[in-house]
């Protein structure tokens, strides 16, 4: 089968738009003279600038105005062979009509996607909701026998975001090898409680020699008042970064401890050992949002049903990362077995 032009459609949250980067990858690998568009979150539109897959990336905005716009301009290019929708919410049902009747596969059963294009599973025994994330999108693709070889999600970076970080040691005198705190997330349930990072910075200062870096957007320096953190030539602050720079931070880190949020994700994408801290498994399954096909030494899961996740058990994944890279090991990147 044949595709000279494929649409790529990834439009809420950041975690969901990271989740189609090997997807993406293995369409350019099967197709290399295809021309590959993607449809992304404006907020996200960065993660993906420097992505050599990708031909034109589209900000999108559920506005009724925003999506004319940019319906015009998909209009302006050549019919799609295909169109592939990764992640959406409904309001994307309205841009239908500016895709010249293009094949528009999805896995969510969006009601505005003919059936025939309502991607499920092959075993009657699964849904698409059953699958992890990444597997879902790869199943999309097997429509246009795409092989799911690297399950690795993945960001790229220019020598602007490498400026950047350059900048950022030299204004703080931060120095390797640290590990970073992400410490918001999108919804308040999701929150680790303040003073349990509080506990997790004073195990790090006192049994470790790492730097600490204490990070998420300006929304959340509220959070950061209610740590009352101790006075410390180790500890340092990154609420002010862009997006794109921010990952590049914690590609260069020894560690990430991060709530079950966006950060966790590009933790996993630019492959730094990862602790994800799932508060709630209401709010999101690790096995299926969490690490796919990861080392569990340098990407575990911290989670409960309910209640809270204990700092004891945070910190006991953490000493076996930290020991596991004393001795020299590395998180390598997996294959698709």
């Amino acid at each position: 089968m044949t595709a000279q032009n494929i649409l790529v459609v990834s439009t809420t949250g950041m975690g969901d738009c990271l989740w189609g980067t090997p997807g993406i990858r293995e369409l350019k690998k099967t197709f290399p003279d295809a021309k590959i568009d993607l449809v992304v979150n404006k907020d996200w539109l960065d993660l993906f600038k420097h992505c050599p897959h990708l031909n034109n990336i589209y900000p999108y905005q559920n506005r009724w105005y925003a999506q004319f716009l940019l319906g015009i301009k998909l209009l302006l290019n050549p019919k799609y062979s295909h169109v592939f929708i990764f992640h959406a919410n409904t309001d994307f049902g309205r841009m239908k009509k500016f895709l010249k009747s293009s094949p528009v596969w999805n896995h969510q059963g969006h009601k505005w996607c003919p059936e025939e294009f309502n991607v499920k599973p092959e075993r009657d025994s699964q849904t698409p909701s059953n699958l992890h994330a990444i597997e879902r999108r790869f199943l999309l693709m097997k429509k246009i026998n795409v092989e799911s070889e690297q399950p690795q999600m993945e960001i790229f970076f220019g020598d602007s975001e490498k400026s950047a970080f350059s900048n950022f040691i030299n204004r703080t005198g931060l120095k390797n090898p640290f590990v970073v705190c992400h410490i918001g997330a999108s919804s308040a349930d999701r929150l680790w409680k303040s003073e349990n990072f509080y506990k997790l910075a004073n195990f790090i200062l006192k049994e470790t020699s790492l730097n600490i870096v204490f990070g998420g957007n300006k929304k959340e320096i509220e959070i950061l008042k209610a740590l009352n953190l101790p006075d410390s030539d180790r500890i340092f602050f990154a609420f002010d970064m862009s997006i794109l720079n921010y990952a590049y931070l914690l590609s260069q880190a020894s560690l990430l401890v991060s709530n079950n949020t966006g950060p966790m994700h590009i933790g996993y994408a630019v492959n730094t050992p990862t602790i994800g801290i799932f508060q709630h498994v209401g709010n999101g399954r690790p096995d299926l949002v969490g690490p796919y096909k990861l080392d569990k030494t340098f990407f575990p899961i911290v989670s409960y049903l309910d209640g809270n996740t204990s700092v004891e058990e945070v910190w006991e994944k953490f000493q076996v990362i930290n020991q596991a890279m004393e001795q020299g090991r590395k998180p390598e990147v997996p294959a698709n077995k």
